[in-house]
């Protein structure tokens, strides 16, 4: 080869590097927004997995509620009346949304973690969507992302689904390098197990790590009856005696548990409770009626002093008036029907 012949062949092999370096930075962007969308879908999912892992999105199931008729609840209060009943249903839907954002964390698993996201969120909204819950769009969203970012292995994934062989995960890098290689090799997977277990401690810890709290005495489902002279329960027109159910719940911590009373005409009320040796200071909201919001302020205060009069009964005194407490087994009985594993007669009621 001539001397002519090899500068031709370097100014024509010029162009071609050329386009190499700038095809290799475009795919470097493209990985750069990749990260971007798995960590911000990571990040997304840790608080719900974690408020779901302890309890806490839900709740537990709670003797609040056990006067709360079928009709009256919204589609949303009923699935989460749903999932607090079984803490383990609960529990491993959070466990599945954790380990959605752990595999995202890692570079070499975030193809797994976008397909178990993806999975995870579309069953979320689903149930946003039938169940009427306010979040549909940011659940959808979420499983969308979870596709995007499974685009570049969905030929492995449909490989696998088919039985055929499939090659190793595709998992870009940023920025080739090599000091930026060599850190972020052990930075980003030190973080990753920072964020994820320093987040679920924190959470942990503010949440009393989604512990129940011990029932009250006087936790439970009761019919009642009133004598003395009627006091008026503040924000309503009702007094004592229009009350003819009540329920203190058993789950709770020092901010107090939730409560609910009926009236003789129908009219519902819920609140919450806190006990002080024999007193017990109940902050009700409005009476229920139409689409109230989650979040509501105190219609009233009450004050009640109670003294338990015989098994599964109680006496509560409010001025001159006092309420006396009956158990009621039947509307309590989905709490205390429990686990049976030997087939026996369903019982559907």
């Amino acid at each position: 080869m001539t001397t002519n012949d090899t500068a031709l062949h370097a100014q024509s092999a010029e162009p071609d590097a050329l386009q190499a370096r700038s095809r290799s930075r475009w795919i470097g962007i493209l990985w750069a927004l990749h990260w971007l969308l798995r960590i911000g879908l990571a990040m997304a999912l840790l608080p719900y997995a974690w408020t779901k892992i302890y309890h806490v999105q839900m709740g537990y199931a709670d003797y609040a509620d056990a006067i709360v008729q079928y009709g009256e609840m919204s589609p949303m209060g009923l699935l989460w009346r749903f999932m607090a009943f079984s803490p383990t249903v609960q529990f491993l839907a959070g466990l599945a949304e954790l380990l959605a954002v752990i595999l995202l964390l890692f570079r070499r698993s975030a193809w797994l973690g976008a397909l178990i996201a993806a999975l995870d969120m579309s069953v979320v909204f689903l149930l946003n969507l039938t169940f009427d819950v306010p979040v549909k769009q940011l659940s959808g969203a979420m499983a969308l992302v979870g596709l995007i970012l499974l685009i570049p292995n969905v030929p492995r994934v449909v490989s696998f689904a088919f039985g055929r062989s499939v090659g190793p995960a595709v998992n870009g890098l940023i920025w080739h390098n090599r000091i930026f290689v060599r850190i972020t090799r052990w930075v980003s997977p030190i973080l990753a197990v920072v964020i994820i277990v320093g987040s679920g401690l924190a959470t942990g810890i503010s949440l009393n790590w989604g512990r129940p709290g011990a029932p009250e005495e006087i936790s439970g489902v009761y019919t009642v009856t009133t004598s003395g002279k009627p006091a008026l329960i503040e924000g309503t027109d009702h007094t004592t005696e229009d009350i003819t159910q009540i329920a203190f719940g058993q789950i709770g911590s020092g901010k107090g548990k939730r409560m609910s009373v009926r009236y003789s005409d129908g009219d519902f009320q819920d609140g919450v409770y806190s006990v002080d040796g024999q007193s017990i200071t109940a902050k009700l909201y409005p009476v229920r009626k139409g689409a109230q919001t989650l979040i509501r302020g105190s219609s009233g205060t009450v004050e009640f002093q109670y003294s338990e009069v015989g098994e599964g009964e109680f006496s509560l005194r409010a001025g001159e008036s006092e309420l006396t407490l009956r158990n009621d087994e039947e509307r309590r009985f989905l709490f205390d029907r429990g686990f049976r594993w030997g087939p026996e007669t369903p019982v559907n009621r």
